[in-house]
């Protein structure tokens, strides 16, 4: 009755209660149990899968009986493996049983050390299932738990890397910076584990904690830039490749360089991206390292050359905006210039045509009123001062009203043709305020009479030459505004076309720049119209 197959059956329900989680049972066999036998010894039998009932309760996350049964463990009882090869405490590390975990390493911290047949620790299995809070807990038992390697050299940041678990990975080289540059049996570290995911962070924090690794090489002679290539990681290899200690040219042991590899790829857009990759950052077949590869060296000039027509297209580009807004608001300040033109030649038509209305009623002299068939008629009718005055003040009349006509009929949106019609309309303001001094000058002679004409000459002979000279001077801006244009013309047509035959780049430039030009000019110049 004492042979450990009997004892099984003999505690088969004791087994089932702790599978079930049914505790007051537990409690109830645990109690009749060790008044035959010692408490250890009940605690020691184990399932045909080699399990104790320590073993099942950690294994389910069953705290309450987990902690019961504790009671009544001593360490040995707690290191007793099943036929999976594993303790209670790496079963409760390698599911994520936090609690369990905990307990015992509060009693025997020892236990984080022990491994199985393949040497695995509880850490490692722990760590490749991403059970981030009970690797953190292991590891505030013991850090040194980090650098137990498996029988193939393999440490938790090796597959932590493998599989792009970046909080793992981060917590791990908190911890111990160090072990990014272990090196299992095939002589490979975290980082050749890692270019084999696709995880490109993974791989920018294993190389920020020790870029040193970044060349280095497996027994096979292969570098990180080799196996990224071969597993087709193009944006691995893109990150590898902005290190400018990296050795794209490195050879194997299979004398292959990396773009050796990459044309053993399948066709495919990830393929013309590592090559693309590979060929900018100056990546050779093994047959071409350490000669001097003409068709390379012409890539190589072509690509710089379409950096820098890149980079000067993006200056034009940049240049043609700000000269677009240099356009618009000189084109703005234009437009309200020609617009207060056009309102102040409104408002001088009009009171020219009022001033001419006025004239003709208030005659120096007034008219006759005696009864008669010429009543109303000026006294001065008779005078040839006064006929010279009615003819030019009639004239200076219906010209501003023609004018005030045009402006108020008229609406032209484009800035030129605004230019055109208030140009046509200074002319006939002209007009007016030469007949307008005229009529002023004639009456004068009239109003001072024969015996005071030194008077009239006198006035004639200051205002004329003031209005001559100040329409003189104007038709001057005039002319010299249309032929300063025509010339400016003419020079920009012999600039273009000396520009497109040229070729050299700098044709954009100077094709931009005649418009700052032309607008610098016409701010520079008295605009006449």
């Amino acid at each position: 009755m004492d042979s450990k197959p009997l004892r099984f059956f003999t505690h088969q329900p004791f087994f089932s209660a702790v599978r079930s989680g049914d505790l007051e049972s537990i409690k109830r066999i645990v109690d009749t149990a060790t008044k035959d036998e010692a408490p250890d010894a009940l605690m020691g039998m184990q399932t045909d899968a080699g399990e104790t009932a320590l073993y099942i309760a950690a294994d389910n996350n069953m705290q309450e009986v987990f902690t019961y049964l504790l009671k009544f463990c001593d360490a040995d009882v707690a290191k007793i493996r099943s036929k999976s090869d594993m303790n209670a405490f790496h079963v409760a590390a390698k599911k994520g049983h936090l609690g369990i975990v905990k307990e015992l390493l509060s009693i025997w911290p020892e236990l984080c050390n022990l491994c199985d047949s393949s040497n695995t620790s509880p850490l490692y299995s722990a760590a490749v299932k991403d059970h981030l809070d009970v690797v953190n807990a292991i590891l505030d038992t013991d850090v040194n738990c980090i650098r137990i390697v498996r029988k193939n050299g393999k440490t938790a940041l090796h597959t932590a890397g493998r599989y792009g678990l970046i909080d793992m990975v981060k917590t791990l080289i908190d911890r111990d910076p160090g072990i990014v540059s272990i090196k299992d049996k095939k002589g490979q570290t975290a980082l050749h584990m890692a270019v084999k995911g696709q995880c490109p962070v993974v791989v920018e924090e294993i190389l920020h904690a020790d870029p040193s690794i970044l060349n280095e090489r497996d027994k096979k002679g292969n570098t990180a830039v080799h196996i990224a290539t071969r597993k087709g990681r193009s944006q691995v290899l893109l990150i590898l490749l902005s290190y400018t200690s990296v050795d794209v040219n490195g050879i194997n042991n299979q004398r292959e360089t990396a773009m050796d590899l990459a044309d053993k790829l399948t066709y495919g857009e990830t393929t013309l991206d590592i090559k693309e990759a590979l060929t900018e950052a100056g990546a050779k077949h093994a047959r071409y390292v350490g000669k001097v590869d003409e068709a390379m060296e012409l890539k190589r000039t072509v690509s710089d050359i379409k950096h820098e027509v890149s980079a000067q297209l993006l200056q034009n580009e940049t240049t043609n905006r700000r000269v677009t807004g240099i356009a618009k608001e000189l084109k703005k300040l234009h437009r309200e210039a020609v617009q207060n033109t056009t309102n102040s030649v409104t408002v001088v038509a009009v009171l020219f045509a009022s001033i001419a209305f006025l004239a003709i009623f208030n005659l120096p002299g007034q008219y006759l009123t005696s009864p008669g068939s010429e009543v109303g008629k000026a006294k001065i009718a008779d005078h040839i001062g006064f006929q010279v005055f009615c003819l030019l003040n009639a004239t200076s009349l219906f010209i501003s009203l023609a004018v005030v006509v045009v402006q108020i009929t008229l609406v032209a949106w484009d800035t030129r043709a605004q230019k055109q019609v208030v140009s046509v309309v200074n002319k006939l303001m002209w007009a007016a305020c030469a007949c307008t001094c005229g009529a002023f000058l004639s009456i004068a002679f009239v109003v001072v009479g024969k015996g005071q004409s030194w008077m009239g000459i006198t006035i004639t002979l200051m205002g004329a030459p003031i209005l001559v000279g100040t329409l003189a001077s104007m038709c001057y801006f005039v002319f010299r505004q249309h032929f300063g244009f025509f010339r400016y013309n003419s020079q920009r047509r012999i600039k273009r076309a000396s520009a497109s035959a040229s070729k050299s780049f700098s044709w954009t430039h100077s094709a931009n720049v005649s418009d700052p030009d032309e607008y610098n000019s016409e701010m520079e110049k008295i605009y006449a119209l």
